[in-house]
């Protein structure tokens, strides 16, 4: 079976319960850059703390939430269910269920309706889930058990096929995982590891997704799922999410493909003696490196080759915001290229980072207000427009830069030519060759853009095969991809008895 790899984002909040940004902002933003999404409400917490003294503010904050979503919880159906057309885009419905003791939980249903209904500990939780034919996925599982992390002893593969590993709060895929947690809920605690998970045998897929309260799905680099499928169809992504052909991605939409004996992610497969692994990676910028896992162990690194001056085939980023922290810039940029074609254009739009809203419906300093903060306007076989809102970076750890990556096949003596609110640049595709250049829009400290580096295809992508042999009963490999600008994926697993 041959799949199509679509991207989205299961777990983003907005004003529907507690958050910033409208419903309808939040579906036209997903649409704009994903293939599918769900728009989460805030829904129950059983065992929310009852100590006013010390957690009052948080008592009321998420009790208005929960209220406020409980009055429009047909809306949000009729919403996601109008803006879904098979072939083009598809919203699933979803709430989310709060425990200190057993974890965070989305539920899940391949919709369009979803029931609005409660439980008071997490057996009862899934008979809810069994009633409605839905799917219960833990997320933020990194924090300690019985501080709102998951309890492995307490988690049921039948009806939690994959976990959340990465989002706004961190990555939970193991001790050493990039991206800290570093969300006033607490660190990482190993022993909630998506790792000590499967060395307790559980086995789950995993996915990431922004868990992002500003009404943006897909926010980049805050968490996207990718999914392997026959179509974009509703019930072809549902059957994809249960039968675990997921992955997770920071951002950047990585092609991360792992299979064993043609078996792909997600698989339980029986091959006694030797298997024949195939990995195939497409990044959207230079690859570092790709991992090859088995028991969580890494075997093998692979590297991507050298790309040659003679190569025509290039990826390109194009990078913009900085300047003043509370200034807003509009820009409006084209792009022309001399000669050759750009072949693809991959946005990376990001929503201000909120996973904290101040207060229930309220407006935090630094929220999205348009509706398309970013869009691109104009597509051509050799030109690209698009428009944008940014402000400067909320701290030097925290990014609000926007950026476009596109596939550019041209010959090296090809010029580019950017137009920036007025200001015009020329950039010899040969001098971007591996090598980044900047403008500064107004001078010192002001807004600026970044052009580059142009990078061969052939370091962004990596094909590999190989034979390996049994260790013990049932092996699981896994692959994991670093690029080299920071932007990662992680696979579920394969899982190979013998």
């Amino acid at each position: 079976m041959s799949y199509q790899v679509y991207w989205g984002d299961l777990h983003s909040h907005c004003s529907i319960s507690y958050g910033e940004g409208t419903v309808e902002q939040a579906l036209m933003r997903a649409k704009a850059q994903l293939d599918f999404c769900s728009v989460t409400g805030h829904a129950f917490w059983p065992d929310m703390p009852t100590d006013r003294e010390r957690y009052g503010e948080i008592i009321d904050y998420h009790r208005e939430g929960f209220a406020r979503l409980a009055g429009n919880w047909e809306q949000l159906i009729e919403q996601q269910s109008a803006m879904s057309c098979d072939g083009e885009f598809i919203a699933f419905p979803s709430y989310e269920w709060h425990s200190l003791e057993y974890g965070d939980h989305n539920i899940y249903a391949n919709g369009p309706e979803l029931p609005l209904r409660d439980a008071v500990d997490l057996a009862a939780l899934r008979e809810v889930c069994r009633q409605a034919n839905a799917i219960m996925i833990p997320h933020h599982i990194g924090y300690a058990a019985g501080y709102r992390g998951i309890n492995w002893r307490h988690f049921d593969d039948r009806q939690s096929p994959f976990v959340e590993i990465f989002s706004l709060h961190g990555c939970s895929e193991s001790e050493d995982a990039p991206y800290p947690m570093l969300h006033d809920m607490g660190p990482r605690d190993w022993s909630s590891t998506a790792e000590c998970g499967w060395d307790m045998g559980h086995r789950f897929g995993v996915i990431a997704s922004t868990d992002h309260h500003g009404g943006y799905p897909g926010s980049h680099g805050d968490g996207r799922v990718g999914v392997f499928a026959e179509a974009l169809t509703r019930d072809a992504i549902w059957r994809a999410l249960t039968e675990r052909r997921v992955y997770a991605v920071t951002g950047d939409k990585i092609d991360a493909r792992l299979t064993v004996d043609d078996a792909w992610i997600g698989s339980t497969i029986h091959v006694p003696q030797t298997r024949h692994l195939k990995i195939a990676v497409r990044g959207s910028d230079k690859l570092d490196r790709v991992e090859l896992l088995k028991n969580d162990r890494i075997i093998q690194r692979f590297f991507p080759s050298a790309g040659g001056a003679s190569a025509s085939r290039y990826r390109l980023r194009v990078t913009w915001g900085w300047g003043q922290r509370d200034k807003p810039v509009a820009w409006n940029a084209r792009l022309a290229l001399s000669a050759g074609e750009i072949t693809d254009v991959e946005t990376c739009f990001s929503g201000q980072s909120i996973v904290a809203p101040r207060g229930v419906g309220g407006h935090t300093d630094g929220s999205d207000s348009e509706d398309l903060p970013h869009a691109v306007i104009e597509r051509a076989e050799r030109a690209l427009a698009w428009r944008s809102s940014t402000m400067g970076n909320r701290s030097t750890r925290h990014s609000t830069t926007q950026a476009i990556s596109l596939g550019v096949d041209a010959p090296l003596d090809a010029e580019i030519e950017l137009e920036v609110n007025g200001i015009k640049m020329l950039y010899p595709i040969r001098k971007l060759l591996g090598r980044g250049h900047s403008t500064y829009l107004c001078g010192w400290l002001s807004e600026a853009i970044r052009v580059g580096p142009l990078v061969p295809v052939a370091e962004c992508e990596l094909y590999t095969e190989l034979d390996d042999e049994p260790d013990i009963d049932c092996d699981r490999y896994r692959i994991r991809v670093a690029q080299t600008n920071g932007q990662w994926a992680w696979s579920s697993p394969i899982w190979v008895e013998r």
